[in-house]
């Protein structure tokens, strides 16, 4: 199991990246112009205070790494195309039952919504049964690497438009090891997205345009039907739907 870090490791890691920054820099020559050295190190702090946030989640939740953020918002277009009313999105969520484990990117989605057997395999991979699952609970690790599961999702809440997640990062299987292994060496955020179920309809309603959503596009869009959304779980994702939905490590201590 991967340990916290102490102060000593951080100043490292931050004096490693600056003096890669001046060999780049060496080798560029005056290349690199006052705004790209600028940006450069502006992502440097960046990083640099993703990592403290990291080291200080761990510390005050027994090195088990917590993850929360934005999922996706109601009434507003995702880069998909799809929107979620408050009223669908309230619903979905009272019948979701917690915890549910989620797996590192999602299922492939049945090409065929009439395929009955394919639909059932992707609303019940990396979740159902092993929704008790956690960190500090005895399960198949094999069974668990099989389905990709990497995490279990705890809370899901809103905070205004804003559907929030509280995952766990399981340290019992390989996905779940590649997640935290994201956090810890790169400093990189993993994003989160939903898994759900249901129909759509073309949208005719007063929305906002979320981020990273080509306006064009409009003719597109999709708004989901609050008779048959179903909320299946939150996967964890490189690319996701939402364009705030990265999650952060959680400052919050829940690890007693």
């Amino acid at each position: 199991m991967p340990v916290v870090a102490d102060a000593r490791d951080d100043d490292d890691k931050v004096k490693n990246t600056q003096r890669e920054r001046e060999r780049r820099r060496e080798k560029m020559g005056n290349a690199l112009s006052a705004r790209e050295m600028y940006e450069e190190e502006e992502e440097e702090k960046k990083q640099r205070e993703r990592y403290q946030r990291l080291l200080l989640s761990l510390k005050r939740n027994q090195n088990r790494l917590f993850l929360s953020g934005e999922v996706t918002r109601v009434n507003e277009v995702t880069k998909n195309g799809r929107i979620f009313t408050a009223r669908a999105m309230a619903m979905a969520m009272e019948k979701l039952e917690l915890p549910v484990c989620g797996r590192l990117e999602h299922p492939k989605c049945p090409d065929d919504a009439s395929d009955a057997k394919a639909v059932e395999r992707y609303r019940k991979e990396a979740c159902g049964s092993f929704a008790e699952a956690s960190s500090t609970t005895r399960v198949d690790a094999k069974t668990l690497d099989d389905m990709r599961v990497s995490h279990v999702v705890h809370d899901l809440y809103f905070n205004g438009n804003a559907v929030v997640v509280l995952v766990e990062v399981l340290e019992c299987t390989e996905a779940g090891r590649k997640v935290r292994e994201a956090y810890e060496k790169t400093g990189n955020l993993v994003g989160a997205s939903m898994r759900a179920w249901g129909s759509s309809t073309e949208a005719i309603l007063d929305v906002d345009w979320g981020g990273g959503v080509d306006r064009s596009a409009g003719k597109d869009i999709r708004a989901v039907c609050e008779e048959d959304f179903e909320l299946i779980t939150i996967d964890l994702v490189a690319n996701p739907s939402h364009a705030f939905a990265y999650l952060k490590p959680h400052l919050g201590k829940l690890g007693d």
